[in-house]
C-alpha cells in the first residue's frame, strides 16, 4: 500500500533570515532620548536615540528579571535603564549602574546588534552567528538632493518571507497572472561580478508610456528601483525591510522623483504601487515557501534569482558550537 507523503505546511518549508542590513525604523519616528519596541527576526529588541543622537538596538530582555527594555524603558545619557530595578546598559550592552549594588555581575549584559543611520532609516546588520558586518549600507544620493522632489513614505505589513517579496522582482510572468497586465515586457537579470548585487532590467520602450527599468537588489529586503521616461524624467523607488517572523515582512518604501516631472508623480503613483501590491497578498498569505522549486526553461530569471540568494544563508557552524545558525539555509 502506498505511502501518503504528508502535507507541506509553512511551518516546516520557510527559511531562517538571510544575513544583511534591514531597516527597523524612520529616523523621524526616534527622537532623543525615544525608546522603541521593536520585533524583528522572531525577536523582542529595544531600539533607543541616546543623549548625543546615536541610535541603539539591543535585545529587549533585562537579564536581570526580563523586564521588557523598548516598553517605558529610560535613556539616561548614553545607557537605558531598565524600568523594574534601575539598572542601566551601554551602548555595548554591558550593565554600566546598579543603583543599589556597587558589585555589577559579570554576566549582566544585552546583546548589541550593529547599528547604523543612514537614508533617513536606522538598519541594524542581522548575521546568525553574529559575525561583523561584511559590507556598508549603500547611500540613496537621490534622497535630499535639490533635483529630486521630497520624498514620499508607505509601510505596511506583508504576510509573507522577505526572501519571496524579493523574489516577486525577478519574476516577470507572475505580472501577466497576478497583476492582470496584457503586456509583460522582456526582463533580464544580471549579477555584478563580485556576486552580491543584483540587476534587473525591463525595456518596456514599446509600452503605451515608454520606459525603462532598472533594479538594483543589494540583498534581500534591500532595492533600489529606478525607471527612466525620457530625459529628466525618472522615478526612484526604494524599498527596505523588516523580518518581524518567518511569515511576516514590515515593508518601508520610499519614492522621489526629479524635479521635472513632481507634479505628475504625487501621491497617486503610491497608491498604485500600493495597489498592486494588494494583489500579490493573497498568494503571499497562502503559498508554502519551495526550496528546490520545479522549474521550467523559461524561468531564467527565477534561476538567477535563486542561485544568487543562497549567498546570505549562513550553514550552521558545527564547530562554533553555535546553537543560534541557520538550519534552513537552502534558498
Amino acid at each position: 500500500m502506498p505511502i501518503v507523503a504528508p502535507c507541506e505546511a509553512k511551518t516546516n518549508t520557510t527559511p531562517d533570515f538571510p544575513m544583511g542590513w534591514f531597516s527597523v525604523a524612520r529616523a523621524n519616528e526616534l527622537s532623543i532620548g525615544g525608546v522603541k519596541r521593536v520585533i524583528a527576526f522572531d525577536r523582542e529588541l529595544a531600539l533607543y536615540r541616546t543623549e548625543s543622537g546615536i541610535p541603539v538596538v539591543q535585545d529587549a530582555f533585562c537579564p536581570h528579571l526580563g523586564a521588557h527594555l523598548g516598553v517605558d524603558g529610560r535613556v539616561v545619557g548614553e545607557r537605558i535603564q531598565c524600568p523594574f530595578h534601575g539598572w542601566e546598559f551601554g551602548k555595548s550592552g554591558d550593565c554600566e549602574s546598579i543603583p543599589y549594588c556597587e558589585e555589577i555581575p559579570s554576566r549582566a549584559k544585552l546583546r548589541t546588534w550593529p547599528t547604523i543611520e543612514k537614508n533617513g532609516e536606522v538598519y541594524m546588520w542581522f548575521h546568525p552567528e553574529n559575525s561583523a558586518p561584511q559590507w556598508e549600507v549603500p547611500e540613496l544620493v537621490e534622497l535630499g538632493h535639490p533635483d529630486w522632489s521630497s520624498p514620499r513614505h508607505a509601510e505596511f505589513d506583508v504576510p509573507a518571507h522577505v526572501q519571496d517579496i524579493a523574489e516577486n522582482s525577478c519574476d516577470p510572468v507572475h505580472f501577466a497572472y497576478v497583476h492582470r497586465q496584457p503586456d509583460v515586457p522582456p526582463s533580464e537579470v544580471t549579477v555584478e561580478d563580485n556576486g552580491r548585487i543584483l540587476h534587473l532590467h525591463s525595456d518596456a520602450s514599446k509600452a503605451e508610456i515608454p520606459s525603462q527599468l532598472h533594479a538594483t537588489v543589494y540583498q534581500p529586503g534591500f532595492a533600489l528601483v529606478r525607471n527612466t521616461y525620457g530625459p529628466g524624467a525618472e522615478m526612484v523607488v526604494y524599498n527596505s525591510a523588516q523580518p518581524v517572523s518567518r511569515h511576516e515582512t514590515r515593508m518601508r518604501w520610499t519614492l522621489t522623483v526629479r524635479r521635472e516631472i513632481e507634479e505628475l508623480a504625487g501621491d497617486e503613483v503610491m497608491n498604485g504601487i500600493i495597489s498592486g501590491l494588494g494583489d500579490d497578498y493573497p498568494i503571499w498569505a497562502n503559498k508554502v515557501h519551495r526550496h528546490r522549486p520545479i522549474f521550467c526553461k523559461a524561468d531564467e530569471t527565477l534561476v538567477t534569482f535563486r542561485k544568487w540568494v543562497r549567498q546570505f544563508y549562513i550553514k550552521p557552524s558545527v564547530a562554533s558550537g553555535n546553537t543560534e545558525s541557520i538550519a534552513n539555509y537552502s534558498a
